[in-house]
Order: structure tokens, then C-alpha cells, then sequence
């Protein structure tokens, strides 16, 4: 028996906007669902389906160990949802901070001395996999193609090969516990099936490792869709834990999702995660900054969805762009060391450093970054 759970608002729209980027803890929320359930507001809108035990540990080892090393992979680009400025969280070649916003800032690179172009927020252990509809911004002068392959597809094909039984499995789910949602969001992403998961609703996944969300409401789905949200916990990381639930602070509503659970969810809610708690002593080796920030649990969370862009690529001809640039992406294994150091910004990926640049580089940046990133051993 599904249980239905009615809830309402806790906090009021102009009260959860304020508090974006900020993190809300588990003594914040009423209810915490551990058990299937549907969850709906008192006016009728279905905020999350959550169904336990569905996904068989065949399904979830090979997703696990398609997106273990990917998930890791620390980015600078996602705003909110790395919750407010942090000097402990941010890049270490940021240095002095320029026009700082809650979540975002600029900055002097503490390696050239020069005002960087880009804005960077925390670091988070998450990335972008599958296909992507904006521009890669190595392309971004040039004459790109507005749909892309991700760098982890491009590079590492047959990991997202071993994955894609899981997120048909994913799919399946999506289909059965919101199907009219499923139904518009099949229609739009296969109209566009270059671009396309298989025969899915999805076009891109993004990975995250060990990483507590901050609140924010998620940007650039298809809005008619919904949001699919797997866990699976590291059997090769001892680092286990509690807590980390998905929470809507606004209803005062989280659900724990666990190995082998479907989240069906509302994206376009306020939400974030509840903390980490852990139950055990930290174990392996670890820098300093990973146990502080909490980036050492076992908790490997998988989100599928559209995006929205994707259908302007229907029917395209990619013969009038650079050929290159469709096939290309910025959203590898590589840690944000982002190479937005090495002066025009142009690297987006370790494996670019390494073949590219690395004998290039005068002998004090190699030593900096093999001090800091791990980057060239």
C-alpha cells in the first residue's frame, strides 16, 4: 500500500526566495518519508513519488562504477546549489574576490595576478553527462553547434555504455508514476534523437558524489517534465553516513532515498539536502579539505532529466558548424583546477591540461598545481 501524504506550506514564497543558497537541516522538517509514498500540496500538485527498493544491485553496481570517478570531479559552475560563498569551498588559484554575490563572484587569479573573465561559486563534487544544448564555450567564438556530446560520452563510451540499462530502468519508473508528464517529455526529447538517452525521456544525467545541495530550484529542464532523482552508496567508500535527505524546507517534507530507490520529484520546487551525518570515523586518506566539506561520504546521487534547448537542435544540419564542436564538452573527469588559471581560460578538462599545456607551463605553476590538484603526478 502506498501511503499519501498532504502538506502544506511552512515558509512563504518571498520567505524560501531569500533563502536561496542556504542550507536547511534535518530538525527544519516535519515529515521525513522513508517509505513508498506520494506526496501531494493542498492544492493537488504532486510535489514526489517515492518508491523503495526498485532498482536490483545488478542495475545499480554498473551505474556505480560508470559514474564513480565522473561524480567526483569538482565544478565551480553550480551556483546556488553550492550554497553560499565559502573561501574554504572555492578553487585554490581564486584569490582575491571581485564583486562578490551570495553565490557567485569574480576574481584575481592568486597564480597571474590578472582579472579572471569568469565567475566561479563553491566547488561541488558534481558533473554533466549524456548531451547538453549549450555551446561549448572552447566554441563560444566560433562557429559552434548549439547540442553537444558531453567529454565524459566522448572519452569514456563504454562506461556510459554499461550504464544505460539503468537509466532505461530509471525511465521505466518515470513512466509508470507520472506518466503524463513522462508522456510530453518522451514526445519532446525523441523528436531530437541525436540527442537522446536510447529510447528514454532523458537527454542528459548529472552525477554528484558526497555533495550537500544548498536550496535552489533547478534551471534549464524541460518545464513539462519531471525530476528522477537514484542513490547509490560506494560499497568501495567506507564512508557511511546518515541524513542527506531530499528536502522541500518550504512544506517542510524530505524523502530519504537509498541504493536501489526512485525519487520522482518536482524540480521546480525549492529544494536542497539535509547534512551528512556520519557513522563512522572518517576512514582512508582523505585531504583535509574533502572531510571538512564533507565531500568523503559513500553517497553517489544520479539526476536524469531534458533539457529544454535540446529541441532546437531538431532536424539540424551540423554540416555548417565546426565539426569539432558537437562532439565536444567541457564536463569530464576533470577537477575544476579549470584551468581558468592558465590565463585565457580556454581548458575545460584535466586530460586538455596534461596533453596540451603541461610542457608549456612555467616550472613554479607546474609545482603549484601538483601541490594543490593532484592534477600532474
Amino acid at each position: 500500500m502506498v501511503k499519501k501524504i498532504t502538506v502544506s506550506k511552512i515558509m512563504s514564497d518571498s520567505e524560501i526566495a531569500s533563502k536561496e543558497g542556504e542550507h536547511f537541516d534535518e530538525k527544519h522538517y516535519k515529515t521525513i518519508v522513508d517509505e513508498d509514498a506520494d506526496v501531494y500540496t493542498t492544492d493537488g500538485k504532486l510535489l514526489l513519488k517515492l518508491r523503495k527498493k526498485v532498482f536490483p544491485k545488478s542495475l545499480t553496481d554498473k551505474a556505480l562504477e560508470s559514474y564513480r570517478k565522473v561524480a567526483k570531479a569538482k565544478k565551480d559552475n553550480r551556483g546556488a546549489s553550492a550554497g553560499k560563498l565559502d573561501r574554504n569551498k572555492l578553487p585554490t588559484y581564486v584569490g582575491e574576490l571581485v564583486n562578490k554575490k551570495k553565490c557567485r563572484t569574480g576574481f584575481i587569479s592568486s597564480v597571474s595576478g590578472k582579472k579572471s573573465s569568469q565567475l566561479v561559486g563553491n566547488l561541488a563534487p558534481s558533473n554533466i553527462i549524456g548531451y547538453y544544448d549549450k555551446i561549448d564555450r572552447n566554441y563560444a567564438k566560433k562557429n559552434a553547434a548549439p547540442c553537444r556530446l558531453t567529454a565524459f560520452n566522448r572519452d569514456y563510451p563504454e562506461l556510459w555504455d554499461n550504464s544505460i540499462d539503468f537509466l532505461k530502468a530509471a525511465d521505466r519508473q518515470f513512466k509508470k508514476l507520472v506518466p503524463e508528464a513522462h508522456k510530453k517529455q518522451l514526445k519532446q526529447c525523441q523528436a531530437v534523437p541525436d540527442f537522446a538517452i536510447a529510447d528514454t525521456a532523458f537527454s542528459t544525467v548529472t552525477v554528484n558524489y558526497s555533495w550537500r545541495t544548498a536550496l535552489h530550484k533547478d534551471a534549464g529542464d524541460y518545464m513539462d517534465g519531471f525530476g528522477n532523482l537514484m542513490v547509490i552508496e560506494d560499497h568501495e567508500n567506507p564512508n557511511k553516513y546518515r541524513g542527506a535527505y531530499t528536502g522541500f524546507p518550504q512544506y517542510g517534507v524530505a524523502a530519504n532515498v537509498r541504493t536501489g530507490d526512485f525519487l520522482a520529484m518536482d524540480v521546480h520546487e525549492w529544494h536542497a539536502n539535509t547534512e551528512f551525518k556520519p557513522v563512522n570515523k572518517v576512514k582512508g586518506t582523505y585531504k583535509q579539505k574533502d572531510v571538512d566539506n564533507q565531500w568523503h561520504y559513500n553517497r553517489l546521487s544520479i539526476v536524469c532529466y531534458l533539457r529544454e534547448k535540446m529541441i532546437r537542435c531538431k532536424d539540424m544540419d551540423f554540416s555548417k558548424y565546426d565539426q569539432k564542436s558537437h562532439k565536444m564538452s567541457g564536463g569530464g573527469y576533470g577537477d575544476i583546477s579549470e584551468n581558468k588559471n592558465i590565463e585565457n581560460n580556454n581548458v575545460s578538462n584535466v586530460d586538455s591540461l596534461k596533453k596540451n599545456i603541461f610542457n608549456l607551463l612555467p616550472v613554479e605553476w607546474i609545482k603549484h598545481i601538483k601541490t594543490n590538484f593532484d592534477l600532474l603526478d
